[in-house]
Order: structure tokens, then sequence, then C-alpha cells
């Protein structure tokens, strides 16, 4: 079975590709929210989790009778990782309450609504045989991986491009800004020479918020 850290990349940066062809690159914000390393961290970790659920909703298709399909593989790692996922909840928690004058809590859970609507936007964007084929198998390697194989493979100083809500405060690029993906998926899409190009000078790209209803 493959190791988590080149399925997780080659799943993210498939992802990314998708975004940078399908949304306009526009500069960061020069000032504004930004995350501490450890919150950094923590929202990756909540953005895998996030998208394993999405993946065992979306790709049940792929299940085989007989084994655990991909959505109880997703329940199964929320128990496997429940401490460290409410560590992860609570530093965001923590980073909305710093940022925000309203609920923090309530902050958070718009957050992770917008970033399962992401996920799916992308899913749709892709179409579902695609989507799954490139990311089904993120589940089964998240669940073989240890704890400390996870967070090696979400580490805010991994080499490339990394998805996000804000930069981080020490080290601003490069990100992807991402709010929501349904913006990028209704935009003009973008010629794959200038989002290779963007990819490869390291754009920092901003995708416009959008509320979602949980």
């Amino acid at each position: 079975m493959p190791s988590f850290r080149p399925v997780a990349r080659a799943a993210g940066a498939f992802a990314l590709a998708i975004l940078l062809a399908t949304g306009p690159a526009l500069a960061a914000p020069s000032k504004g929210p930004c995350y501490t390393v450890p919150e950094f961290a923590a929202e990756q970790g909540i953005r895998l989790h996030t998208e394993l659920m999405v993946v065992g909703l979306t790709c049940q298709h792929m299940d085989v009778k007989g084994e655990v399909s991909l959505f109880n593989q997703y329940k199964q790692f929320t128990l496997k990782h429940q401490t460290r996922i409410q560590q992860w909840e609570k530093t965001l928690v923590a980073y909305y309450k710093r940022t925000t004058s309203g609920n923090p809590t309530r902050a958070f859970d718009t957050f992770r609504t917008r970033l399962a609507n992401e996920t799916s936007q992308r899913a749709i964007a892709l179409t579902t045989p695609v989507f799954c084929g490139t990311h089904a198998p993120l589940v089964a390697a998240a669940m073989a991986a240890s704890l400390a194989e996870i967070e090696q493979g979400l580490s805010p100083d991994a080499d490339g491009l990394r998805m996000a809500n804000a930069p981080r405060c020490d080290r601003p690029a490069p990100t992807i800004l991402m709010a929501d993906a349904a913006a990028a998926a209704a935009a003009p899409a973008r010629s794959p020479a200038a989002a290779k190009s963007g990819a490869a000078a390291g754009t920092t790209t901003k995708t416009k918020a959008k509320s979602a209803a949980p």
C-alpha cells in the first residue's frame, strides 16, 4: 500500500492544478489575519479530515463488498485520531477568537462547512470518476499511516504549494488561499499555460469567500 505522504501530495497537486486552471490568480492581501505555524498545521489537519469525509460520501460506488467502506474508514480514522483532531479544532477555534469579533466556535463551524463545500465543488468540477480515482486512495493511506506520518505529510514546512484559508504569519507564500472553491469552479477557465506559469512562480491565489448553509 502506498505511504501517506506521496498519496496526499498527489491528491493535493491534482486539486491545486484544477484550482489554478479554473480560478483567477489574484494577489494575496498585504494585511489581514494570518496563521501561526501551529494554526497552519491545524488547518491542514482539519482540511484532510474534512476531505476524507467528502471522499467517503462521494465515492461510495467504489466500495468493495465484504470490505470496510470508504465512509466507515473515515469514521475509523476519526476514532483513531480523535484526540489529535480535537486539538486541531481547539487550535483553530483559538485562531478565530484571536482574529474575529464574533463567536469563534461558530466561525470555525462555518469554515469547516465551507471546506466540505469546497471539496464537493471540486468533485463536481472534476466529475465523480476522476475525483474518486485520484482521492479514494487517500482514505486507505490515511488509515494505514501513523499519526507521526500524517503530521509529517501535512507539515507546514513541506515543499510545494499548500491550500489554506490564510497565509502563515512567518511565511506568507507559497500558499493558495482558499475559502470556498465554488467561486473558482464558476470562474472562466484559464489556459493550461497560464495555470502552469502561476504554479511555477509560486503565485498566491485567493478565491472569493462565499457563505454556505450548514
